[in-house]
């Protein structure tokens, strides 16, 4: 038990000091951004992250592109990797080398990664002793023995290059999945990171006080937002994979390769999989809010964002779901300017219907054209089951579910340790997200028939 104990702090420390680094950069890229292109400035972020960056070599990277007038990273760009080290352009620097590694690791692991630089070539044949080798050389650390015995036991201490080595490989394989994909709640859930993990107050929309007239020499009136009683927490997710000695000395990274590549994307589609289960939530009526102690849709008069009785998708439904959203008000009575653009969110089983009345067809009578293409972008997902469908206004203008990372920490992050008592290293990954809902005003729900 104290073994665990001291595992599991030692792991917390480093997810923590982890967390500290991101931050840190995320603060220093947004200063960056008010004079340099965002598009620089957020290359930059990213590979910073990926790398291990301080935050000095983040700074330092960030004045050599606003010097040179860089429209990437270069490998001149003094970056620093997990233990503060710089990062050269000299081919024999073991940062430089590590990361041509963990890019050769990842090639070989991960079906269509494509990797930053054709380097990582020189080493594709070789094995994970033999790179585990080569870095302890080039830190003048090198093995009396080619016993993959000697080298295992060195390679995987905490001061040796080769854990930051599957580190560095397991985020670059991590992101390559992670990244691209694109789940669907985000097309209806408006984005709010989170500073820390204390419960986050949500303002209601349209809430800001009316404006009142204002007679020369007059004093401005006082007004008041309106602030709900919703609340959102971040909660945190995590899973660990172990690379001990038996592995390297066999040669066997399969099970440490498997879980990076395939990571990524598990984890994108278990975001989609937790927002919509907030949506289908009490067979989709959502979850309870405090705000009037009811479910986001309901049919009493206070929601009036739930059909009586479940229809079909048609024009005439669809129209009466846009309809009652734009009837809504805010907490203080004011119309709310929820504007034309709405979303449609169907399961499989109407994407059909879905599809027919929002696309634009070219027709013959006016009477015959979609009138709403354009103005309702369909949204189909699996997570929404039998013919359910939703209607939602656009999220920045009319949140009804919110979602959110970590400030500085958007997706998934990779972190390394010790195993107590067992020689080798962990490799875990920790995920900060939260979601919920806020509001009821800006959506429309139809059990279907």
């Amino acid at each position: 038990m104290p073994d665990t104990i001291t595992t599991t702090t030692a792991m917390h420390d480093s997810v923590q000091a982890e967390r500290a680094r991101i931050a840190d950069l995320s603060r220093i890229v947004t200063q960056a951004r008010l004079t340099l292109p965002h598009t620089i400035a957020d290359n930059l972020h990213a590979r910073a992250i990926a790398d291990g960056w301080s935050a000095d070599a983040m700074r330092s990277a960030l004045f050599q592109a606003l010097v040179q007038g860089a429209d990437r990273p270069r490998a001149s760009t003094p970056a620093q990797d997990l233990r503060g080290q710089t990062i050269s352009s000299d081919p024999n620097n073991p940062a430089a080398v590590r990361d041509a590694m963990a890019e050769a690791i990842a090639v070989r692991s991960m079906h269509g990664y494509v990797a930053a630089s054709p380097r990582h070539t020189e080493f594709l044949g070789l094995r994970p002793s033999q790179m585990a080798e080569e870095l302890l050389r080039l830190r003048g650390q090198g093995v009396p023995s080619r016993d993959p015995m000697v080298i295992a036991e060195r390679a995987l201490t905490t001061t040796s290059d080769f854990p930051a080595l599957l580190a560095a490989a397991a985020n670059k394989m991590l992101l390559a999945g992670y990244q691209p994909a694109r789940p669907t709640y985000r097309s209806v859930f408006r984005r709010r990171d989170f500073r820390n993990f204390k419960p986050h107050h949500h303002l209601r929309l349209g809430d800001f006080p009316a404006l009142m007239p204002l007679v020369e020499g007059g004093e401005i009136q006082v007004g008041t937002i309106s602030e709900s009683k919703e609340t959102l927490l971040l909660s945190t997710f995590a899973r660990r994979v172990r690379v001990t000695r038996q592995m390297l000395v066999n040669d066997d990274l399969g099970a440490f390769t498997d879980f990076a590549a395939m990571i990524g994307r598990r984890i994108a589609d278990f975001e989609n999989a937790t927002a919509y289960g907030v949506v289908n939530t009490a067979n989709g009526d959502g979850p309870m809010l405090l705000t009037g102690n009811a479910p986001v849709f309901a049919t009493s008069a206070a929601r009036a964002n739930k059909a009586v009785t479940g229809t079909v998708l048609d024009l005439t439904n669809l129209a009466a779901g846009r309809a009652a959203i734009m009837k809504q008000r805010s907490l203080d009575g004011m119309p709310i300017a929820i504007g034309e653009r709405m979303r449609l969110l169907v399961g499989p089983s109407l994407e059909l219907p879905a599809l027919q009345l929002t696309v634009a067809v070219t027709a013959a009578e006016i009477s015959k054209e979609n009138v709403y293409a354009g103005m309702i972008e369909p949204v189909v997902d699996p997570m929404i089951p039998g013919n359910r469908w939703y209607l939602f206004a656009d999220p920045e203008t009319a949140p009804v579910f919110v979602y959110g990372f970590l400030e500085g920490a958007t997706g998934p992050q990779v972190a390394t340790g010790p195993i107590q008592g067992v020689d080798g290293v962990e490799i875990s990954v920790v995920f900060d997200f939260g979601v919920g809902a806020v509001d009821w005003r800006g959506g429309w729900f139809n059990p279907g028939a």
